[in-house]
């Protein structure tokens, strides 16, 4: 038969040449649209046994595949073609700062070798698999970020990608519902420690409470990197640049980081302690880490008819949401600032907590106005408003225009509005909903 380009799941995203693989999910049913991906061009189609299409109303001359479980099936499959390839595989994973990392790991290897990087975010039991039938074939290295919000998952992900290279961000409470506690978080992300062969490097936090905990679960080397004095590579004399970002010592070498928030600096020190251990050079890495930009609804900042927007409607959780908001405190703004914070989900039973610790954190932090949406973040305007430095304008909104529309009203030239919520609460409408009634594009200026 003919040549089979690629692996799809969704007919969305082109499937043209490629094996189509329909898998079932809690929203929609791959099998549904077997027929019109191979109206659109799809090279070959993978099913569940029992499912085939119907022979009667099937002229196609496209091979069909049929197994028990597509899900298996291309996870299978993919680690044979990760078999295949054979590249050095280094995984991060971490509760916050994946992403970010993983960037920045992409960004320095491929200064130096064949590297293929996860798209995106695409970490989980089905983005790894697809992750890894996306290499061409000549990759030496593959960078990839593993997420879990369920206890066995990483050691899934770990038992298909095989890293030899393994970095945990650090640990934070993120998915609390599912892992009741920060230790079963701890134990979660440590599913890729101990996957890692004897003879693979562990890359570890080491100002996190649960560092000693994540060392033991590997019989790999350690290298860790942090602030604190133990660090293998330390991270030292930081400062302030005029334009966005930082310079500081890492390991005895100078960086600099172009953009604000000290987290950066960290993940850029994960990065680098992982690069090292490929064999990058510290000027190589320097370099590499001086020309990462942020990803989007990562901290990217924008320009609306002369007022800024910190764009982090990617994610948002306590850690991450305090973080980013040091960053923001750090940038210099000529007018006022504003906060905009959409619900932080998935975090159990310990929302309400959590919602009200991140609003005194909020209402103590000098801004000038606080704006809420949702329905967990009532919790958070409650906490905000009774600090002693709270602001004047504290509002809360259902409704992504409303909250808009009344933000248009107060803002001015030179203020500056710091956007963060749940994946789910879709906090980047704000920012569109703004441009539009204002009539001026937003210009990316970080």
């Amino acid at each position: 038969g003919g040549r089979i380009e690629g692996v799809s799941i969704d007919t969305r995203t082109g499937c043209s040449g490629m094996l189509f693989v329909a898998l079932e999910g809690s929203r929609s049913d791959g099998h549904e649209y077997a027929a019109r991906a191979v109206e659109h061009g799809a090279a070959a189609l993978l099913v569940m046994r029992g499912r085939e299409p119907d022979p009667a109303g099937w002229k196609s001359s496209v091979p069909v595949f049929a197994v028990p479980d597509t899900l298996t099936a291309l996870q299978d499959l993919a680690s044979a073609y990760r078999d295949r390839i054979d590249p050095r595989v280094v995984a991060v994973t971490g509760s916050t700062g994946k992403t970010g990392t993983k960037d920045f790991i992409a960004r320095i290897l491929s200064t130096a070798f064949m590297v293929h990087a996860t798209p995106g975010n695409m970490n989980n039991h089905i983005g790894l698999p697809l992750t890894l039938l996306g290499m061409e074939g000549t990759e030496e290295l593959l960078v990839t970020e593993m997420g879990a919000n369920h206890r066995g998952e990483i050691k899934r992900l770990s038992g298909i990608a095989r890293p030899g290279v393994g970095i945990v961000t650090n640990i934070g409470p993120v998915h609390l519902e599912f892992f009741g506690s920060l230790k079963g978080v701890a134990a979660a992300k440590s599913e890729l420690l101990a996957a890692l062969p004897a003879d693979g490097t562990a890359v570890l936090p080491a100002d996190d409470e649960f560092f000693e905990f994540l060392k033991g679960k590997t019989k790999a080397p350690v290298i860790s990197f942090g602030y604190c004095q133990e660090a293998d590579l330390r991270i030292e004399d930081v400062e302030l640049l005029d334009g966005p970002g930082y310079r500081f010592r890492l390991g005895g070498h100078e960086m600099e980081i172009p953009r604000y928030g000290r987290h950066n600096i960290r993940n850029a020190a994960a990065a680098a302690a992982a690069a090292s251990v490929c064999g990058v050079r510290p000027e190589q890495i320097a370099a590499a880490v001086a020309g990462t930009k942020a990803a989007d609804g990562r901290g990217v900042v924008f320009d609306i008819d002369g007022i800024l927007f910190v764009d982090e409607s990617y994610n948002s959780n306590p850690d991450s949401l305090t973080a980013a908001m040091d960053a923001f405190k750090e940038m210099p703004v000529k007018g006022k600032r504003w906060l905009v914070l959409g619900d932080m989900l998935e975090l159990g039973e310990k929302s309400g907590e959590l919602h009200g610790e991140a609003g005194s954190c909020c209402g103590k932090a000098g801004v000038d106005g606080i704006v809420t949406m949702g329905e967990e973040t009532v919790e958070l305007n409650r906490a905000a408003a009774v600090q002693r430095k709270a602001p004047d304008m504290l509002s809360h909104f259902l409704d992504h225009e409303k909250c808009a529309a009344y933000l248009n009203d107060l803002l001015e030239t030179g203020d500056a509005v710091f956007v963060k919520g749940s994946r789910g609460m879709h906090m980047e409408r704000i920012i569109e909903a703004i441009e539009k009634l204002k009539g001026t594009e937003a210009r990316r200026v970080d």
